[in-house]
């Protein structure tokens, strides 16, 4: 793990973001993933903010960035908007170092939770989730921000998706 690094993102890593996020949503089912939101990747916007806040985070591996991870709060609750890791660069624990990287941030600012959500049943979502500490949450445990998060996911023909949360 050497060759890996974690570290907050520089302005000049925002162009090279979606990329990796398009490369990572091609490897979804369809049936998982409708072929309109593969072409869809976080706004510019969304992200150059994000990055002026300290609250987005990149991984090099071998000098090349290999993911990144979005994180927002509200409130007392931090939450992983996004994670995304390029296939070329899968399987080698750079997820779990960018979930880390979110979860020291949210500690580092007293928050109580982070949470997130993702599909139930593929092996790189709910199940690696789990792994690192999360829940799955019931539909009465649902924070507000949570719920309206899952009903635009379905609005947008995402289908089994979850929430869930990590007590920090």
């Amino acid at each position: 793990m050497a060759a890996l690094r974690i570290r907050l993102a520089a302005v000049d890593d925002l162009p090279r973001l979606p990329d990796i996020e398009l490369a990572a949503a091609a490897l979804f089912p369809e049936g998982d993933l409708p072929a309109l939101l593969r072409l869809v990747s976080t706004p510019e916007a969304a992200l150059a903010a994000a990055q002026r806040e300290g609250r987005l985070w990149v991984a090099e591996r071998h000098g090349e960035l290999a993911g990144f991870a979005l994180a927002s709060r509200n409130g007392e609750c931090a939450y992983l908007d996004e994670m995304d890791v390029h296939p070329d660069h899968g399987r080698r624990g750079i997820g779990r170092a960018l979930v880390g990287a979110v979860q020291g941030w949210a500690r580092a600012g007293g928050l109580r939770s982070l949470n997130l959500t993702t599909f139930a049943h593929l092996p790189w979502n709910a199940p690696f989730y789990a792994s690192l500490g999360f829940r799955q949450l019931r539909e009465d445990e649902l924070c507000p921000l949570l719920a309206d998060a899952l009903a635009a996911q379905r609005a947008a023909g995402l289908r089994r998706r979850v929430a869930m949360r990590q007590v920090l």
